[in-house]
């Protein structure tokens, strides 16, 4: 479905990444509750010298992976990730949706843990982008009579959750973060999009003509706009948590091992 040399953008191309410090900041701050000191860790996913300057106030030595030469990256390599058992901690920065098989793409993360390390991760979401998905369908099923796919596909955070659960994980969390970005005209948000490397990753591409984006523009500004004119723009990501296996860590009770019946702990609730 992805196309992953599209994310090599030329040189002269800066990274657009308001939204990756937004998520950068929320991990880094979950980790900040982690009762655990990490002296090295991998991030991965796209890297600008905002963001390495972010990163590296927390204490500890980072190796940053990235699939671009523009993005300050002590590595540049795409997944997946060419590590083994060599890190107690990993982040990834909203790259795994953008890959063919998210579910691989986690259990080359987990593989690149030691044991008992921990992975904390962001992914965009089902919701993302939803408004420009819808204006662009309408637009153009109005001027062709069909449609084609032209915003990437999301899974909702539960299945999120579930993948992490398959790549072999313990104890996974996964929750959602939403944000709502406003811009003055559709341009200004196709524009953002190519530089946070989110544009033109599809591997099948319909051509798109002019008549498409200025109709979907119109239909934007009459579903999506604010009293002021300027046009929503709705990010959703699942941040997610869990741990390389180890014999070490707790493990779910075996079933019918409990000593107390939930009827006897609800008796003080009831009504008398």
């Amino acid at each position: 479905m992805f196309d992953r040399r599209g994310l090599r953008h030329p040189r002269n191309q800066q990274l657009v990444d308001f939204l990756h410090r937004k998520l950068a900041e929320e991990l880094l701050e979950r980790l900040s509750f982690v009762q655990r000191t990490f002296k090295t860790g991998l991030f991965a996913g796209p890297i600008s010298s905002d963001l390495k300057v972010l990163a590296d106030n927390a204490p500890i030595e980072w190796v940053y992976c990235s699939p671009t030469l523009l993005d300050c990256a002590t590595i540049v390599c795409d997944n997946p990730v060419p590590f083994c058992r060599s890190f107690p901690l990993a982040l990834s920065l909203n790259a795994l949706h953008l890959t063919n098989d998210p579910v691989a793409a986690l259990g080359d993360m987990r593989g690149a843990l030691v044991p008992d390390g921990l992975f904390l991760g962001a992914v965009s979401s089902a919701g993302t982008l939803q408004e420009l998905a819808e204006s662009l369908l309408a637009a153009e099923a109005e001027l062709t009579g069909g449609a084609a796919m032209r915003v990437a596909p999301t899974s909702d955070v539960r299945r999120w959750g579930d993948a992490l659960a398959k790549a072999g994980f313990a104890l996974p969390v996964a929750d959602e973060l939403r944000f709502t970005v406003r811009y003055s005209n559709l341009k200004s948000l196709l524009d953002d999009l190519h530089g946070m490397r989110a544009r033109g990753v599809l591997a099948t591409r319909a051509p798109a003509h002019r008549r498409l984006f200025e109709r979907a523009e119109a239909i934007y500004r009459e579903r999506f706009s604010d009293p002021d004119g300027r046009l929503r723009a709705s990010f959703h990501f699942a941040c997610l948590s869990g741990w390389a296996p180890d014999p070490s860590q707790q493990k779910p009770a075996r079933r019918g091992s409990a000593t107390t019946s939930l009827a006897d702990a609800l008796k003080p609730f009831e009504p008398r």
